[in-house]
């Protein structure tokens, strides 16, 4: 119960923005300068200061996270193995590469602290800290090898050529950024003053809004209806397959009951809305991303609260 209502908000944010596009609240030729906005201001802010503020010892977090990595590489890699049976096209296929690995943090964060206390968020944290420079690199290598197939530059260029596009959209991409400064602040002890964390903090207060906002105003009701094998399968290697997976692996490592609750938590949480932004700046399909990423936060109200359950009764 406590899972599904964390998900409400969610879901009432992402239907606002499509309302707000389809009524014009927002003319939908502004929506381009809303999600630059999330991208470059908003989203780099929410990840320093939460990586910032980390306590990134691993100590005996060490095989709860080692869990966590193994479950999602493996979900990835089985996104990668989809692309020729289901004939992906280039956008589509990174898109379903995004929507397997990413995990909205901020959802998962509340209902931790809704349900599962303090000892829980700490471990969150120091996985996330890990975890999300981890999946955006990813994710922009993955964008930059497999440029739509209408970009012939980018696709007839040499093996260096590629190497130093990925490189240069690695150095300069926002997200990438804000987690390297969080990091390098965290390591080096680094103490930010009040009047410099205040204006962050407030940009990251928005991250989640806009984000979700444009996932909504980048929907359209009618697709989702549409049979889409390639949507389904990336909605259930996030919401099913990556979570089994985490779960057999943290038995196989003997985790704490406390920590094999919140990887489950971690791994069953639907996508995040950053990988919509990135799809859009980076050539991906955001439409498809838009569809897989709501159909996958609609049905975790109820997948989160049966894991969540079945934990928590196999921990009895």
């Amino acid at each position: 119960m406590q899972a599904a209502l964390a998900i409400l908000p969610v879901i009432a944010l992402v239907a606002l923005g499509h309302l707000a596009r389809r009524f014009r609240i927002i003319a939908p030729e502004n929506w381009p300068g809303v999600e630059q906005l999330g991208f470059r201001l908003l989203f780099p802010a929410i990840l320093l200061t939460s990586i910032y503020r980390s306590e990134l010892s691993l100590g005996a977090l060490g095989p709860y996270v080692l869990g966590l990595s193994v479950a999602f590489a493996a979900t990835g890699l089985v996104a990668i193995l989809t692309r020729r049976p289901l004939r992906l096209r280039n956008p589509r296929f990174t898109s379903m590469f995004q929507g397997s690995m990413r995990f909205n943090s901020l959802l998962v964060l509340a209902v931790a602290a809704n349900g599962l206390g303090p000892a829980a968020l700490s471990d969150l944290a120091v996985a996330m800290a890990f975890l999300i420079p981890v999946f955006n690199i990813s994710s922009i290598i993955m964008l930059a090898l497999f440029p739509p197939e209408n970009d012939h530059a980018r696709l007839t260029s040499s093996r260096r050529q590629t190497w130093r596009r990925i490189t240069t959209e690695i150095a300069r991409n926002p997200l990438v950024l804000g987690c390297l400064a969080g990091l390098v602040l965290n390591v080096t002890g680094v103490t930010l003053p009040d009047w410099v964390l205040a204006p962050l903090d407030w940009l990251g207060q928005g991250a989640l809004a806009v984000g979700l906002l444009s996932v909504g105003a980048g929907i359209e009701i009618r697709r989702l209806w549409q049979s889409d094998p390639a949507m389904w399968i990336g909605v259930a290697m996030r919401l099913a397959m990556c979570p089994a997976l985490f779960l057999l692996i943290a038995m196989m490592l003997g985790l704490p009951s406390d920590q094999i609750a919140s990887g489950v938590l971690l791994t069953a949480a639907p996508a995040a809305s950053v990988g919509f932004i990135l799809a859009r700046q980076m050539g991906g399909d955001a439409d498809f991303y838009a569809d897989m990423f709501t159909w996958q936060t609609v049905l975790s109200a109820l997948t989160l609260s049966l894991w969540l359950i079945l934990v928590g009764h196999s921990a009895t």
